[in-house]
């Protein structure tokens, strides 16, 4: 499946320079690629300086910045896909850098997960409570332990 993915990207980007090209020329497009993946860490580092001087107070007033984490990973993403030469990545790299946009992604993500966690089944995991003891005889043990092996009647083994 990612395999696919990775491939519809590709497509995707290969179709839209050739769209660019076509309505700019050739040499145009390629110069637009050149600029904005040149242009990409200068905009990330801009938008991070504030996401981070966002997280500084919130750790400042002792909250946990956990929005603010998710933005910086936002950021991160979208600065991965400005930085890499292609119109579509770049168009949705550009938007990870408006806050705005950021937030719809954190809240839409957000509720996703939310129904993802609510529709497990907790009667489909089960857990398997096991003693340890050590195989080697220099290893201590802890107190109130014995190096004898299991009775049948004790809950330990099959």
């Amino acid at each position: 499946m990612f395999f696919v993915g990775v491939l519809l990207v590709v497509a995707a980007e290969i179709a839209s320079f050739v769209a660019v090209a076509e309505q700019i020329g050739f040499l145009w497009a390629f110069a637009i690629l050149l600029v904005m993946s040149a242009l990409g860490p200068f905009i990330v580092r801009r938008v991070g300086f504030g996401v981070l001087a966002q997280t500084r107070e919130r750790l400042g007033r002792g909250e946990m910045p956990t929005r603010e984490l998710l933005d910086g990973l936002l950021v991160l993403i979208g600065g991965v896909m400005i930085c890499v030469p292609g119109f579509v990545g770049d168009a949705l790299g550009l938007l990870l850098m408006v806050e705005p946009v950021r937030r719809l992604v954190i809240r839409v993500a957000g509720n996703r997960l939310t129904r993802r966690i609510q529709n497990l089944r907790p009667g489909r995991w089960r857990v398997i409570d096991v003693d340890s003891r050590p195989l080697r005889h220099d290893v201590p043990l802890p107190p109130g332990r014995s190096r004898q092996p299991p009775s049948p009647g004790d809950g330990a083994g099959g």
